[in-house]
């Protein structure tokens, strides 16, 4: 629901930012209507922008936490596997 409401703001954000330009033509570039459109336009796109580039920076901080754990899993479950090929050898040895 958070990505929903994020994407709605924007896509009005967006649209305001777009009809700025008609509102100020039709309506005058002084009129309050246009300058209101524009200003709501803008701060709603920023917003919901910010909140994407925060989204995707911890989704990217949380991606190279998981990398780190699993190289750290890959590294230890390869030093048991060494350990009981030298053990299997030292039995086979031993016999």
């Amino acid at each position: 629901m958070f990505e929903l409401e994020t994407l709605l703001a924007f896509g009005i954000g967006a649209s305001l930012v777009a009809l700025a330009p008609v509102a100020a033509a039709v309506l005058g570039k002084e009129n309050g209507l246009a300058v209101a459109v524009g200003s709501t336009g803008k701060t709603l796109t920023k917003g919901s922008l910010k909140v994407g580039l925060f989204v995707a920076d911890q989704t990217a901080s949380a991606a190279k936490a998981v990398a780190s754990g699993l190289a750290e899993v890959g590294e230890t479950f390869g030093d048991i596997l060494a350990e009981a090929k030298t053990e299997l050898g030292q039995a086979k040895g031993g016999k």
